[in-house]
C-alpha cells in the first residue's frame, strides 16, 4: 500500500506555529569594568601577592584570563576611545589625553561608540565614573550614546571632595547626566557602585550595556580606613594606599557581580575586567608603586610596561572557565567583540580591531598578525615574537636617546625588553618599519574627509 504523505504546503503550515515558538538565544548583557592606571601583576590571578582582589579572581576562574592584552595607547583619553569606538585613538580623533576642565572638546561627535551602536538592538546604556573624553556639546557620554550618566568629565578628582585639583582652578566635577550634583565627604567609589548597582536593578530584563570606569588606583591614593588598615603590614606605605585603593575596586566589582547573581542573569551576561594602561611612576602618584609584571616600561612608554595590561572575559556557556589565552589582542577588539555577541553588525571598514568571538569560544589564533601604536611622537610595532620601540619614554616619561631610541626586542626570550636587538637583525627592524608605515597610512586615509 501507498504511505499518504503531506502537502509541503500543509506540512509548513504544521511546522510554523512549532517555529515561531521556539526561543531565540536573548541578547547578553554587557558589563565593563575598566581600571586606571593599573599594572599587568597586580591582581591575585595575574600573581600579586601582597594584594588581595577576591572578586576579580573570581571572574578569572570563572571565564578566560589574557597574557598578551595590549592597551590602544599609554595614556588615559587615547586607550578609552580606542575601547569605545574600535579604532585606534588617532582614528578616534583622541590621539592623547584631553582636556579636563568644563565645556573642553574630546572625541569628535561623529565617532560611533559601543553603546551608539548597541541601543538600536534594544540595548539600555549607561556610563558610570571616569570620561576624560571631553565636555562640550556632543563630547560628553550622553552625546555618545549613553541614555545616562553618573560620574565626573576630569581626568582625576579627589575621591571626597570630587574636585579636578591638577592645576588652578581646581572645578568640583560630579555631574548625574548634564546636571551637576554634590555629595562631598563620600567616597567615590562608594557612590559608583551605587550607581551601578542600581542600574542593574533597574534594567534587569535586560539587555543594557553597562560602562563602570573606576579612577582607582590613579593617584590620590585614597581609600576608606578599613582598607588602608587591612594592608597596614606591608613594608611600604605608598604600596599599601595602593593595594587599598583597588580593594576598593574588588568590593565594586563584587557589588556589581552580586548584583547580577541576585537577579539570576549572571548566566546571560557578558562581563570585562581590564585596565587601560600601565601603572605610572609620576611623582604626584607616589613614584613606581603599581606592578607592570615582569615589563619595561610604564604609563606613557610604548615599551610593554605602559600597553600589556590585565583583561578578562567571564561568559558563562561560552567562555570556558578557567581558560588562559595567550594570543594577542588589543582593547580596539572589545567593540566588534561586544556587537558581535549581541547580534549586530558594523559597515565594512567600521573597525580597526577584531571580533575575539572564536579566540574567547575556542581558542582560536589569534585575528593579528600584527601591531602597531604611536603615541607622543613615538612608534612601536609587534609582529610574532618581534617588537620595535622607536624614539620611546623611560619610567619618567623622558625619551630615550643614543642607540636604544631604536629598540628591538624578542618577546618570546625578552620579555622584559632588556637587550636590544636592532643591531643583530636589521631586516627585522626593516620589516616592523614597514609594518608601522603601512598603519599610519592605513590611520591617515580613514581620518580623510
Amino acid at each position: 500500500m501507498r504511505r499518504p504523505t503531506l502537502s509541503a504546503a500543509i506540512l509548513a503550515a504544521w511546522i510554523s506555529p512549532l517555529l515561531a515558538d521556539e526561543p531565540t538565544a536573548p541578547r547578553p548583557n554587557v558589563v565593563v569594568f575598566l581600571t586606571d592606571d593599573q599594572g599587568y601583576g597586580d591582581l591575585g590571578c595575574y600573581g600579586s601577592k601582597d594584594l588581595r582582589t577576591p572578586n576579580i579572581d573570581r571572574l578569572a576562574s570563572e571565564g578566560a584570563r589574557f597574557t598578551a592584552w595590549y592597551s590602544a595607547a599609554p595614556v588615559c583619553s587615547a586607550s578609552r576611545a580606542a575601547l569605545l569606538t574600535g579604532l585606534s585613538p588617532q582614528a578616534a580623533g583622541v590621539p592623547g589625553n584631553v582636556s579636563s576642565y568644563p565645556g573642553q572638546p574630546g572625541m569628535p561627535a561623529d565617532r560611533v561608540t559601543i553603546a551608539e551602536r548597541l541601543k538600536p538592538l534594544g540595548y539600555a546604556t549607561a556610563a558610570v565614573g571616569k570620561w576624560h573624553l571631553g565636555s562640550a556639546p556632543g563630547a560628553t557620554p550622553n552625546g555618545q550614546g549613553f541614555d545616562r550618566f553618573f560620574g565626573f568629565f576630569a581626568g582625576c578628582v579627589d575621591n571626597y571632595s570630587h574636585t579636578f585639583y591638577w592645576d588652578a582652578p581646581h572645578v568640583h566635577d560630579l555631574r548625574r547626566d548634564d546636571r551637576e550634583v554634590h555629595e562631598d565627604g563620600t567616597y567615590l567609589t562608594d557612590i559608583l557602585t551605587r550607581e551601578a548597582v542600581r542600574f542593574v536593578d533597574e534594567n534587569r530584563d535586560g539587555p543594557f550595556f553597562l560602562y563602570v570606569a573606576y579612577n582607582l588606583p590613579h593617584y590620590p591614593l585614597q581609600a576608606p580606613r578599613r582598607l588602608v588598615e587591612r594592608f597596614a603590614g606591608l613594608p611600604d606605605p605608598s604600596r599599601a594606599r595602593y593595594a587599598a585603593t583597588l580593594a576598593a575596586v574588588d568590593e565594586s566589582v563584587g557589588a556589581v557581580l552580586a548584583s547580577l547573581d541576585e537577579h539570576r542573569i549572571a548566566d546571560r551576561t557578558m562581563v570585562v575586567f581590564l585596565s587601560d594602561h600601565g601603572a605610572t611612576a609620576e611623582l604626584r602618584g607616589d613614584g613606581p608603586i603599581g606592578d607592570n609584571g615582569p615589563f619595561r616600561g610604564r604609563k606613557f612608554s610604548l615599551f610593554e610596561g605602559g600597553l600589556r595590561v590585565p583583561c578578562i572575559v567571564r561568559r558563562p556557556g561560552v567562555v570556558p572557565a578557567g581558560s588562559t589565552r595567550d594570543q594577542v589582542a588589543c582593547s580596539t577588539d572589545l567593540a566588534p567583540t561586544i556587537v558581535a555577541a549581541a547580534g549586530g553588525s558594523a559597515e565594512p571598514g567600521a573597525f580597526e580591531g577584531a571580533d575575539l568571538s572564536d579566540v574567547l569560544a575556542a581558542d582560536a589564533p589569534s585575528p593579528h598578525a600584527s601591531l602597531a601604536w604611536s603615541s607622543a611622537g613615538q612608534d612601536a610595532a609587534r609582529e610574532g615574537r618581534w617588537k620595535l620601540v622607536r624614539n620611546g619614554r623611560d619610567d619618567q616619561n623622558r625619551p630615550i636617546a643614543g642607540p636604544d631610541a631604536l629598540f628591538l626586542a624578542d618577546l618570546e626570550a625578552d620579555p622584559g625588553e632588556t637587550r636590544n636587538l636592532a643591531a643583530e637583525h636589521p631586516e627585522v627592524v626593516e620589516r616592523l618599519s614597514r609594518i608601522h608605515a603601512e598603519w599610519a597610512r592605513g590611520v591617515a586615509e580613514r581620518k580623510a574627509p
